[in-house]
């Protein structure tokens, strides 16, 4: 641990009820049981008892850790929008928070720790049921971190370079834009904005697989008018399986759509999110690395990004050392403490995966701030732009946070 690590005591622990930064998704519905977009809504049953529509409103759970001095460092809980698939906890309900507050005051209240990193380790032992450890870890590690840096006076990220031992990374992330359900305005933001990867787009119906390579082709002719010389972005589409339930997973099927969208786009590296379904992490893993064998020595601007099945405390690690796809989006959510999304992206470093520190548009200010801190420590490839669906504001709170921070390197004038 480094030396500039100072004490800090939590005088009190206080866990209010808030919304995420966005809705929950009962994705199972839509893929597998046929729900209907009516507006902004679904018709149609959800697909367990989890979810109380097939969209539905978050709920978050807001820590406050206040510090014997008076300071109060904060994070907040919640679960990724498409909540309860491919091994994610289901949603938050708002009568666990009391659970949630009982339970961490008895970890936390009273009790001085030395840093971030032997505080984050008490949230390992927390007495909850285990559908709320890993949302409640993710929030309670963001709130630690705050702590540890309102007591050195410091950024997040330098708490985390001197505790971690580490040098400043040369490079800055780079933004991945997330443009949301409006296809064309966001796309449009993203290239005059000259954000590094975008659309991000979620193509989850038949329907968004047969309208997607237009799509690809249109985003070609707004670079080429409104992106200036040299602006070569890439770009990111996120299937969440819907091409391989459409295609039976087929890879030569799904190898031919792939290519064909890369045919039309050929200055532009295209990365495409969880393209195979599977039922099961090693199913997904080893149908992701045989997709990516046969597609190296075909398409030569493809790009494949795991996710789904790919997250969890220690799943990242085994898709990074089995090279099972370009790179890795870590759903932070999904993995609970700050501490296992760390351990993710140096596992992705370590087996020359690209690391994407992502997450979701159901976050927060605070959880969206944390991850900007994490990203600059550890030297994250990309950056997930969140919360909310709109692309602006998710880019305004990461962008200005990663300002902020490193403006502070800057001499002093």
């Amino acid at each position: 641990m480094g030396s500039k690590t100072t004490p800090f005591r939590i005088a009190n622990v206080r866990v209010d009820v808030g919304i995420g930064g966005y809705w929950i998704h009962d994705q199972a519905a839509v893929q597998g049981s046929g729900a209907r977009p009516d507006g902004f809504f679904f018709d149609g049953e959800p697909s367990s008892s989890a979810f109380p529509a097939v969209r539905s409103p978050s709920i978050a759970y807001l820590i406050s850790l206040e510090l014997d001095d008076g300071q109060v460092a904060y994070g907040d809980c919640v679960t990724v929008a498409n909540a309860g698939h491919a091994g994610r906890p289901n949603p938050l309900r708002e009568h666990d928070a009391g659970k949630t507050g009982k339970a961490l005051a008895a970890a936390l209240k009273g009790r001085q720790f030395d840093g971030f990193r032997p505080a984050a380790a008490v949230l390992e032992a927390l007495d909850l049921p285990p559908e709320l450890v890993l949302p409640v870890q993710f929030g309670a590690s963001q709130a630690l971190l705050g702590a540890a840096a309102l007591a050195r006076k410091a950024p997040m990220r330098d708490v985390l370079l001197d505790e971690f031992d580490l040098e400043k990374p040369r490079t800055l992330p780079g933004f991945a834009g997330s443009c949301g359900g409006d296809w064309e305005a966001n796309v449009d933001k993203a290239i005059v904005r000259h954000v590094d990867m975008f659309p991000q787009s979620a193509i989850q119906t038949a329907a968004e697989c047969e309208r997607l390579p237009e799509y690809a082709s249109w985003i070609m002719r707004r670079i080429e008018k409104w992106g200036g010389a040299g602006y070569l972005p890439d770009l990111h589409f996120d299937f969440h399986s819907s091409l391989g339930r459409l295609l039976n997973n087929d890879e030569d099927k799904v190898i031919d759509y792939l290519a064909g969208i890369c045919a039309r786009t050929p200055t532009l590296q295209v990365y495409f999110e969880d393209p195979m379904h599977a039922r099961g992490s090693e199913e997904a893993l080893a149908r992701m690395r045989s997709l990516r064998e046969k597609l190296s020595s075909r398409v030569e601007n493809c790009r494949l990004i795991a996710d789904e099945w790919a997250n969890g405390p220690g799943k990242v690690a085994q898709f990074a050392q089995a090279r099972a796809a370009h790179a890795i989006q870590i759903k932070m959510p999904d993995n609970g403490s700050l501490l296992t999304t760390i351990e993710a992206v140096q596992a992705c470093k370590q087996n020359d995966v690209l690391a994407y520190l992502g997450g979701s548009c159901n976050e927060t200010d605070i959880s969206a701030r944390a991850t900007v801190h994490v990203g600059l420590a550890f030297g994250a490839w990309r950056l997930f732009t969140k919360p909310g669906m709109g692309f602006d504001e998710g880019l305004m709170v990461l962008k200005n946070e990663m300002s902020r921070t490193v403006g502070r390197d800057a001499p002093a004038t």
